[in-house]
């Protein structure tokens, strides 16, 4: 299998490397900064599921393959994906898929409409990864679970082999033959995640230690699965238990990444997650207010970085 990965940050770094790993031929096309990090370093990844650190095939803008890959990931956060689709025009052959491995749901329409006979998977990257400023990655939670599957039919052979060489990788990776629900179940998870964390700018542990805290979690959730509801897409209840669960759990020291981004002054999928969610809500007629004010305070934060732009 030939993969192209539009970005070697967390997800699209940790997803190549498990590819290597089991047999495929990888390339990333990166920036510029972070195509000389490579260079020097290395594709580097500390993981508890197994470090790796060794060179890696880079492509940069303007690059030519040989021949088109079997399939380009999209490893890139919804604000640059404009900018990605651009990227990866000259790759895209007349087989090629293009998987997005992104958060939310809205992004599949976009890429429908700009390459409407690129055959379109889905993809679900389940765990916390971090890319450091000296270009490693870190793997921050126990498990990395991979999903993808096409979107418009219930199989596709290059998406099972991607999942092959994942699970050849000793990945926890599965091929999905419903992925817009499975995207869609995460969409309700993240949505809760990032939206309490993001408001209470804490963990989920400390959330929990405040008055009210859990409560305002489990709140949060159902106004997400009352929307995935309305939309067709409800999680089963025993993922929604598993959430409620994971989203309860005392002392837990799990923060999301659009919390991380900001921590660090960068730009967040707040539109794209919280945004998108409430908009869903509001046209169904479904009143979600924890997840309005936890829009809009992403929403504060994005328009303050604008003021500083």
């Amino acid at each position: 299998m030939r993969t192209v990965i539009l970005g070697a940050g967390g997800v699209g770094g940790y997803i190549g490397a498990r590819l290597i790993e089991g047999g495929g031929e990888v390339s990333f096309l990166v920036r510029p900064g972070r195509a000389a990090q490579l260079r020097q370093n290395g594709l580097v990844i500390q993981s508890s599921l197994g470090d790796f650190a060794r060179p890696v095939q880079i492509l940069e803008a303007g690059d030519a393959k040989s021949e088109a890959p079997d399939a380009v990931i999209l490893a890139c956060k919804e604000p640059a994906l404009a900018g990605a689709l651009d990227a990866v025009a000259p790759l895209l052959g007349p087989s090629t898929r293009l998987l997005p491995v992104l958060n939310g749901v809205k992004h599949l329409d976009t890429i429908a409409a700009r390459y409407p006979a690129t055959p379109l998977l889905g993809g679900i990257a389940h765990g916390a990864v971090d890319l450091r400023p000296d270009g490693s990655i870190v793997h921050l939670s126990p498990f990395m679970t991979v999903i993808a599957g096409p979107v418009e039919k219930p199989s596709d052979p290059v998406s099972d082999a991607l999942i092959g060489e994942l699970k050849a990788a000793g990945v926890d990776a599965h091929a999905t033959r419903d992925v817009r629900q499975d995207m869609w179940s995460k969409f309700v998870f993240l949505s809760t995640f990032a939206g309490i964390t993001c408001l209470m700018r804490t963990n989920i542990g400390s959330i929990l230690r405040t008055d009210g805290g859990r409560e305002r979690i489990l709140g949060l959730l159902d106004e997400t699965h009352a929307v995935a509801e309305a939309e067709g897409f409800a999680p089963p209840p025993a993922l929604m238990d598993d959430y409620r669960s994971l989203l309860t759990t005392e002392g837990s020291p799990l923060t999301s990444s659009m919390l991380r981004d900001i921590e660090a002054d960068r730009r967040t999928e707040g539109t794209h997650i919280l945004g998108d969610m409430l908009a869903r809500a509001r046209r169904h007629g479904l009143a979600a207010p924890i997840l309005a004010i936890a829009a809009a305070h992403v929403e504060a934060y994005e328009r303050r970085l604008d003021a500083l732009a």
